[in-house]
């Protein structure tokens, strides 16, 4: 299992920043994920289902997602319930620092399977810094709105 836990401040409200974690389509600008989508519902809420294909070494998967964690303006988890050999649960955790600033706190755990179970130790570096680095462009995508 790889693990990770990053976290990054953004100068904006929490409500300006939270409002990017809520509009699934634009995942793709700031995430790994291509072609993600809601395919339950019309807005994100606990028991949604969100789709899409991640490329993750060698391997292109869709994954399906539940998200089993939902409060407006505090916090959004999810949970892979797809079948593949990757395994994701998230979390995402908002926190107000002040009235014009939000602490992003980002963490979660891949479970790898099949062959690529054997590059889980080659790949925890690449995962934990490219977390990283989509919370620093989830970051610049709300402070230039």
């Amino acid at each position: 299992m790889i693990e990770y836990k990053t976290e990054v401040t953004v100068n904006k409200p929490v409500m300006e920043v939270f409002a990017l974690i809520k509009n699934v389509g634009r995942f793709d600008e700031w995430t790994d994920m291509k072609g993600t989508r809601l395919v339950t519902g019309d807005k994100l809420q606990v028991g949604s289902q969100i789709e899409t294909t991640i490329k993750f070494g060698p391997v292109n998967q869709t994954m399906t997602f539940e998200v089993v964690g939902y409060e407006e303006n505090r916090k959004m988890a999810f949970k892979t319930v797809s079948k593949g050999s990757i395994a994701w649960d998230a979390e995402y955790v908002f926190m107000p620092q002040g009235d014009s600033a939000t602490k992003v706190i980002s963490s979660g755990q891949l479970r790898l399977s099949g062959l690529l179970k054997m590059s889980e130790p080659l790949l925890a570096g690449e995962v934990r810094s490219g977390e990283a680095k989509e919370l620093v462009k989830y970051k610049e995508l709300v402070e230039m709105a």
